[in-house]
């Protein structure tokens, strides 16, 4: 009767119900279906569950979508683990498409499906939720990526880090690291992976610091990366910077030089080669080679470089003057001053001929302050106003002098090697151009006493003179004379 009744009224899908009751064996598996199909789903579930058919009720819950009713089917013995965890994922996903994401997360959770609840946890912005996920998830996982790029948008760069290092990818992780601008880390991921572009890193962060005027931090980060020529050039550079602090310009030229002694010992350091086994001589000599054009390389842009100590040694007389002619020492003053001549490219004129000037009056050496006076006088720059004043000065005191400008007569000295006369200040014979070296503790020229030298900086010091000295006057190294 159903089926012609469906055939008059054209509905095809009526006839193909019809034949489906049909196959059904069962008189009340029949009345349930039939029940269902006027929507009295209560009565066809009641039915079903009459003849002990609760995998059928189930089956009919999902077809509704009724995921809430099928996991209270299934909890009362109608089904498996896996049914009711794709309940609970239905339900979540319910409630997830309606933006409800505590809700959504409560099944979730109970379905374990960590995709969805990393979803809902970037939804809430619940960040610590999803940080404790992370060791939850297997490292081959995709996800993975998928939460280390949600990390990195919301900034936190240390569990961006900690998810990229999870999966083993470093690379990504310092990108992210770049990206957030935290360069230290970057570096320290770096350093602590070997990872091979480190050099890259290097030179972006060093740049990323310069640029925001955190020289120091530079040179720190050359240093820890074993950038000793880079770290070197820095800190000369920063030297010139604070030449009105001399004290200060002198330890930047200290740590610049030991900065490049650093570099040079790691690069002709003989010692390493031939403890590789079987390196042969000749290998040796190459690689020595090598290391000499290394070096050659990378002090060629900066020739202050080549004689590292140059500057600390200025920076050091130059304070070392002031001492002896603030504490009275006027004569060992004046030779100190005097030897500040050869560092004309470091210090400004200006302060080294008027020290000289000024200590030569009070010595009387008015030869020599005759000439500082000339070279000041001579300086380019000077606006007519100093060179009066310069003028009116040095007539003063040329004019009110009774002896002529002259030095007073010096205790003899001759050279040890070739027995020539010369002066207490003077850095070379006149003669044979033998050197006379500084005492760093005196400013004055060794010519034949006894000395001792500073391992660490290789200047040496009259003997006499450093009897209670525990450190290298220049570069400060304890103990460390020879």
């Amino acid at each position: 009767m159903a089926e012609r009744g469906f055939v008059k009224c054209g509905d095809y899908s009526g006839i193909q119900y019809v034949k489906r009751l049909q196959l059904l064996n069962d008189r009340v598996k029949q009345k349930a279906e039939v029940a269902a199909y006027f929507q009295n789903f209560d009565e066809a579930e009641a039915l079903y569950r009459k003849i002990d058919r609760k995998d059928l009720a189930i089956d009919l819950r999902q077809r509704l979508g009724d995921w809430f009713r099928v996991v209270q089917l299934v909890q009362s013995g109608g089904g498996n683990d896996d049914l009711l965890t794709h309940a609970w994922n239905m339900i979540g996903e319910y409630f997830s498409d309606r933006h409800k994401w505590e809700k959504a997360i409560k099944y979730y959770v109970q379905a374990k499906n960590t995709n969805a609840l990393v979803q809902c946890y970037y939804a809430l912005g619940d960040f610590n939720q999803l940080e404790a996920l992370v060791n939850d998830i297997p490292e081959t996982s995709p996800l993975l990526k998928e939460m280390a790029i949600k990390f990195t948008r919301a900034g936190l760069c240390q569990s961006a880090v900690e998810t990229y290092v999870r999966m083993g990818d470093v690379k990504s992780a310092i990108d992210s690291c770049v990206l957030l601008n935290e360069w230290e880390r970057a570096v320290g991921l770096a350093e602590q992976y070997n990872f091979p572009q480190i050099e890259n890193v290097l030179t972006k962060y060093a740049s990323h610091l310069l640029m925001n005027g955190k020289t120091l931090q530079a040179i720190e980060l050359y240093r820890r990366a074993n950038k000793s020529t880079e770290a070197a050039k820095l800190l000369a550079k920063l030297a010139k910077e604070v030449g009105k602090n001399p004290l200060r310009a002198k330890k930047l030229h200290v740590l610049a030089a030991f900065e490049v002694e650093r570099m040079r010992k790691k690069m002709l350091d003989v010692s390493n080669l031939t403890s590789t086994k079987g390196t042969t001589a000749a290998q040796v000599t190459a690689q020595t080679l090598e290391s000499l054009v290394q070096h050659d390389a990378a002090t060629g842009e900066d020739r202050s470089l080549d004689n590292p100590w140059r500057g600390a040694e200025a920076y050091h007389l130059y304070l070392l003057a002031h001492r002896q002619l603030y504490s009275g020492r006027i004569e060992r003053a004046l030779r100190t001053c005097l030897k500040l001549s050869a560092y004309e490219d470091i210090l400004e004129e200006r302060e080294i001929y008027s020290l000289i000037a000024l200590t030569a009056f009070y010595t009387k050496h008015f030869e020599q302050c005759s000439k500082a006076f000339v070279k000041l006088e001579t300086l380019p720059g000077l606006d007519d106003k100093e060179l009066r004043a310069m003028s009116e000065l040095a007539l003063k005191i040329f004019t009110t002098t009774r002896t002529e400008h002259q030095d007073p007569t010096m205790r003899p000295l001759e050279c040890p090697n070739c027995r020539y006369q010369v002066k207490e200040w003077d850095a070379r014979c006149g003669n044979c151009s033998r050197p006379f070296p500084t005492c760093v503790m005196t400013g004055m020229s060794i010519q034949a006493q006894s000395t001792k030298m500073c391992k660490a900086c290789r200047h040496v010091c009259i003997e006499a003179e450093i009897r209670d000295q525990t450190n290298c006057p220049l570069c400060h190294t304890p103990f460390s004379f020879s």
